[in-house]
């Protein structure tokens, strides 16, 4: 019989700030084993001529959607009765959850038929699994030939990415895949929305990388009458030929940075276009409160109501 164990819930909260902690000393630039991008001074990246075609950010969607992205990390979302689940209600009804047990990741969808659009909404850290892939120490280029990762239409700089975060978008993205184009063959005029907080902003935004660059999709997959992002506390997961990407791709991105949320200045890849007079003057001052609360949404809240779930999230499986 396969053998298991589990730690106490007070002591699994106390494993958790310990490793969170540890997350924010290895994403220090001392310790980051990540490849660094060239270093840029403010004056270069003042100087520097960027197109910009994104648009956004867009403030009142992005308090719609935080409740959407709250709701991930209930414990029973297809109930659709935690706090968040039913603030969300007014913005979609529960239609699927995808979750890989292996990597323990998990998104849902939702659909909205009043405003034509499909969420998917991705959790964010919540278990060991999260936090091993949060801290992987290595980076992946997305131009590798005959790699899964293979670059579709775009043939630009090699881009860069975290190695832990493309893995855990990977888990989740054959059935996000699945369900996505089963939706959009019935609802051919819906935007489609991909959201998330943490690791679950980083998922949300890697998927969003991989449908429009139509890599690993069927052939018939349906084109959405449009794409946007939204995400909170989004990670630094990308180098400047990354960031450019995005920059230039005239669609809806809103990243959202509550305060000193320690997760958006954490970096593998130097300081990529940021002002240093604006969000990142207050980066001395990082710390997880402000990474876990935007708005009036606490991400952890569910957990902490329910001890019983949170503590299975941390039962690992011992080999035989």
């Amino acid at each position: 019989m396969d053998a298991f164990f589990v730690i106490h819930w007070v002591k699994i909260f106390k494993l958790h700030a310990v490793l969170i902690f540890t997350l924010s000393v290895i994403s220090h630039p001392k310790f980051c084993q990540c490849d660094q991008a060239a270093k840029l001074t403010p004056h270069e990246i003042a100087t520097m001529p960027i197109t910009i075609a994104s648009y956004g950010p867009d403030v009142a969607r992005a308090k719609k959607y935080v409740y959407l992205s709250g709701a991930a990390y209930c414990f029973d979302i297809p109930a659709w009765t935690c706090p968040y689940c039913k603030k969300a209600q007014s913005f979609g009804e529960f239609h699927s959850q995808i979750v890989n047990k292996e990597a323990n990741t998990l998104a849902f969808i939702a659909v909205n038929k009043e405003l034509k659009e499909i969420v998917v909404s991705y959790r964010g850290t919540l278990n060991t699994a999260n936090l091993v892939a949060d801290i992987h120490p290595s980076t992946l280029s997305l131009d590798t030939g005959s790699s899964p990762l293979e670059r579709g239409k775009s043939k630009g700089p090699e881009t860069w990415i975290h190695t832990g975060m493309i893995n855990a978008t990977n888990s989740l993205y054959p059935e996000v895949v699945d369900k996505l184009g089963k939706l959009l063959k019935e609802n051919g005029d819906f935007d489609v929305v991909v959201i998330g907080h943490s690791l679950g902003a980083a998922s949300a935004i890697l998927t969003l990388f991989l449908l429009k660059e139509e890599i690993r999709l069927p052939a018939d997959f349906p084109t959405p009458k449009s794409y946007a992002y939204f995400g909170y506390g989004t990670p630094r997961l990308g180098n400047q030929a990354y960031a450019d990407y995005w920059n230039g791709q005239p669609m809806q991105i809103t990243r959202v940075v509550n305060k000193a949320d320690f997760c958006v200045y954490a970096k593998c890849f130097g300081w990529v276009y940021e002002d240093p007079t604006c969000a990142n003057s207050i980066a001395p001052l990082s710390n997880v409160h402000d990474h876990l609360h935007y708005w009036d949404v606490h991400f952890l809240s569910c957990a902490g109501a329910d001890p019983v779930s949170t503590a299975k999230q941390f039962v690992i499986k011992l080999p035989e």
